[in-house]
């Protein structure tokens, strides 16, 4: 009985040789299976997901050292300050130890406390003069606050004094200048149409403006981690999911 082997008649014996040679050498006419492009972009796309997993789970890790590490400064600052609630006021604060007794001001200068909602405020007081923004400046740079009308709350005047509040992003800019130069001789500007006053702000004002921006400024990176932090662990789960449901497990 006769077989074919690559178009060449062969008996059974010499066909079984043959195939048997075939596979040894893995040449000859049996054809090596190859993977489709379909199945390598798969496995390119399985690789993709792996590398994502990764890195995210190295962005959580450092976000959960970051959050161990300004928790326990959080803690640390809170030390020393203490929390003031007032009848005569609208509403409690936070302030540095040693400056309860120095607010409200009575003279011309600047101070910062914390709100009940964990916001830094400014307060300035202009003595002889009237005001609605500040200026900070040293080394060359400047920074200045949003302006506060003339209100009677915010901005209000008494016995000579006009004091103004200031809040916002552009507050927060003032008091991260104030700690960025420390050491620095910083001038006050106090401005209307024109400048109404200004001063070389007192060391110990900057010193007591840097502490409460360092406090206000580590409590917004814990709740800003605290919110991160999440966000990334459902990104990883939903990947690993993803990965699961086309890998057909």
């Amino acid at each position: 009985m006769k077989d074919f082997f690559c178009g060449r008649k062969v008996g059974r014996g010499g066909m079984m040789l043959l195939l048997s040679l075939a596979v040894a050498m893995g040449g000859g006419c049996v054809k090596r299976v190859e993977k489709s492009d379909k199945a390598l972009e798969h496995e390119k796309w399985i690789a993709s997901l792996d590398d994502s997993v990764a890195a995210l789970g190295r962005e959580a890790e450092l976000a959960r050292t970051r959050l161990d590490e300004s928790t326990v400064l959080t803690s640390q600052l809170l030390e020393k300050f203490e929390y003031v609630n007032n009848p005569r006021e609208v509403e409690g604060y936070t302030i540095l130890r040693g400056w309860r007794a120095r607010y409200p001001l009575s003279s011309t200068g600047l101070v910062a406390r914390i709100m009940e909602n964990e916001g830094l405020e400014l307060v300035a007081a202009l003595s002889g003069g009237v005001f609605s923004r500040i200026r900070v400046s040293a080394g060359g740079e400047s920074v200045e606050s949003e302006s506060v009308p003339y209100d009677q709350a915010l901005n209000y005047r008494a016995q000579g004094l006009n004091t103004v509040a200031f809040t916002g992003g552009k507050a927060d800019s003032v008091a991260a200048f104030v700690s960025e130069h420390l050491g620095e001789k910083i001038e006050l500007a106090f401005l209307e149409s024109g400048v109404s006053g200004r001063m070389i702000l007192p060391e110990a004002n900057c010193n007591m403006i840097a502490e409460t921006w360092k406090l206000y400024s580590t409590r917004q990176e814990v709740g800003r981690l605290e919110k991160q932090l999440p966000l990334i662990n459902a990104r990883i789960s939903a990947l690993r999911r993803l990965k699961d449901s086309r890998s057909g497990k």
